[in-house]
């Protein structure tokens, strides 16, 4: 992969689709964790957590992108990205129609 394609549109909207879930899982973790209720808990703190966790999965995503052999930010490198336009054939028509076809 070359460095060029670190700023491909489909490498940073993967990039920041695991960066997004890494924030939400590790918040949830954290406030399931504490067990504090709605009211109580420290939001600064676990956001910040959850932020943390944010940056380091788009850090480990630059490292994947730069040595893995894909498109996409994976140490892998079997991560092939699309364009993100799905295929209008393949949304009409299902797969046990197409095959009859």
């Amino acid at each position: 992969m070359s460095p060029q394609s670190l700023f491909s549109r489909a490498f940073l909207l993967a990039t920041l689709e695991r960066a997004i879930r890494s924030f939400a899982a590790s918040l949830a973790s954290l406030l399931t964790a504490s067990g504090t209720g709605l009211v109580d808990t420290n939001w600064g703190e676990k956001f910040s957590m959850a932020a943390m966790a944010a940056v380091v999965t788009v850090l480990f995503a630059v490292g994947g992108g730069t040595f893995g052999k894909g498109d996409g930010p994976s140490f892998a490198g079997g991560e092939k990205l699309t364009t993100g336009r799905p295929d209008p054939a393949a949304a009409v028509v299902p797969d046990a129609v197409r095959a009859r076809i």
